[in-house]
């Protein structure tokens, strides 16, 4: 009986030796069961990210061959970029709005050097011409005009900007405000034209740069509240005639 318990017992000392032999198999299978897993969902990242890098790449495309013909109640112009305000300052001399808001204007910049720098009638730029010296991004962008706009119960707005800034604009704006159209009005400078390979690589690297801001934008717009703007401009919506 002795013997038999002492087989049982070295027989179970057996199997508990043999854990350590099996277990690093185990850890080198889990690994690599990981791993594929961890490449796996890469994987479909980097294709997710590259199917919205050429829908953003459609989406610009289309904004800039979108009609320049419609009206609105007002324009607002995003500075930063190359012809953005020569154009917005076009569009107020055919009357294509009755107001235009320059947003993102440098604080040196008077409104003195603004009207010798910009083919605008000294009159029309008087009476019809607002400087935001405050907006310092796009999202600042944003909530000016959202602010402006309901000051002056403004509901329909040109936006001119870049075609490559004009997804985020967008953005951004449809997120500081509620109840105001927006017709998109892109321009783009002589970069944006350039057929040579370096100016190409810079024009992608430019498009690709946005993208990742325009990614960025859409994640904090859904995590982000509803901004005061916005509460504003709800107002100004609200006594829009039936």
């Amino acid at each position: 009986m002795y013997e038999a318990l002492d087989t049982e017992g070295r027989g179970g000392t057996a199997v508990q030796g043999e854990t350590p032999m099996t277990e690093p198999g185990g850890r080198a299978r889990r690994f690599g069961l990981m791993a594929r897993l961890l490449a796996s969902a890469a994987a479909i990242a980097l294709v997710f990210f590259a199917g919205g890098f050429l829908l953003f790449l459609v989406n610009v495309a289309h904004y800039r061959s979108a009609p320049a013909d419609q009206r609105a109640d007002a324009i607002v112009v995003l500075t930063g970029g190359h012809a953005r305000v020569d154009e917005a300052v076009r569009l107020l001399n055919d009357d294509m709005g009755a107001r235009l808001l320059i947003s993102g204007v440098h604080p040196s910049a008077s409104r003195k050097v603004l009207l010798k720098t910009f083919a605008v009638d000294e009159a029309q730029f008087a009476c019809c011409v607002d400087i935001d010296h405050d907006a310092l991004d796009t999202i600042g962008n944003a909530a000016e005009t959202a602010q402006w706009a309901a000051d002056h119960g403004f509901h329909s707005l040109i936006v001119v900007t870049n075609d490559y800034h004009m997804p985020r604009s967008l953005l951004e704006l449809r997120h500081a405000m509620k109840g105001v159209t927006l017709i998109p009005h892109a321009v783009f400078g002589d970069e944006n034209e350039a057929v040579g390979s370096e100016e190409w690589v810079r024009r992608y690297r430019v498009l690709f740069g946005e993208y990742l801001k325009y990614s960025a934008a859409r994640v904090r717009t859904v995590l982000a509240p509803v901004s005061g703007s916005r509460a504003a401009v709800e107002k100004a919506a609200l006594s829009t005639p039936n």
